[in-house]
């Protein structure tokens, strides 16, 4: 992305921002933005430059700030600049290079691992008594 005045003056024209497996409360904050638009992981997957202008011209603001949060990845962090990050990335950032990090964090992002956990645990059934052995029946 194209880096901020006050940079472009010391001669650093780009930036580079990393995004790093988040936070279960990073991971809340783009949920709770993601939610908010009413898209399926399906319909950002499948998007062409069109499909991606269309879903930018009625969900953009909510994408940009669950695409900003999960840059930031800290509660300060995001309590503090996500406004001016999602607001920065509107104004020089493309919209395709938000949804491909958008598409990213959603699939990457960690709630595959909640998921996946929260299934081991319903299968061993924790809570189910166990009554000891069963008497064996009939046979030789």
């Amino acid at each position: 992305m194209r880096s901020p005045f006050f940079m472009r003056c010391f001669g650093k024209k780009h930036i580079h921002l990393t995004v790093t497996s988040p936070y279960e409360g990073t991971l809340m904050a783009v949920s709770r933005h993601y939610l908010q638009t009413g898209l399926t992981i399906e319909e950002i997957e499948d998007c062409t430059t069109e499909k991606a202008l269309s879903i930018f011209r009625t969900h953009g603001i909510a994408i940009e700030k669950a695409v900003a949060c999960a840059w930031l990845n800290g509660y300060w962090a995001i309590k503090l600049f996500t406004r001016l990050l999602a607001w920065y990335m509107r104004w020089h950032c493309e919209p395709r290079h938000i949804m491909y990090v958008a598409q990213v964090v959603l699939l990457y992002g960690g709630v595959s691992d909640f998921i996946f956990t929260t299934r081991s645990v319903r299968l061993l059934k924790v809570t189910e008594p166990n009554l000891g052995q069963k008497a064996k029946t009939g046979g030789s």
